[in-house]
């Protein structure tokens, strides 16, 4: 293949909205970070382990990653 054109589709996956490719919408996470506030630690902990593989973003995921291991960490405390 000499042009700058993907040789399939698959190729295109990486340029694809993230709600086709699976992951969670900018809505999504707002709302989701909202949620997550509002929510009683143990709650918390659900919550992000449910979420964490919707995120696209590495910062994002990363940041909710430590929290969660902050509640984890709070709740084998108590």
């Amino acid at each position: 293949m000499t042009g700058k054109s993907p040789a399939s589709p698959a190729c295109l996956a990486r340029e694809a909205d993230d709600a086709y490719m699976g992951f969670a919408t900018r809505a999504e996470i707002v709302r989701f970070l909202t949620d997550l506030e509002a929510a009683p630690s143990a709650e918390k902990v659900k919550m992000i382990r449910q979420m964490l593989p919707k995120i696209r973003d590495d910062m994002l995921h990363a940041e909710l990653g430590s929290r969660l291991e902050t509640f984890e960490s709070d709740l084998s405390e108590t």
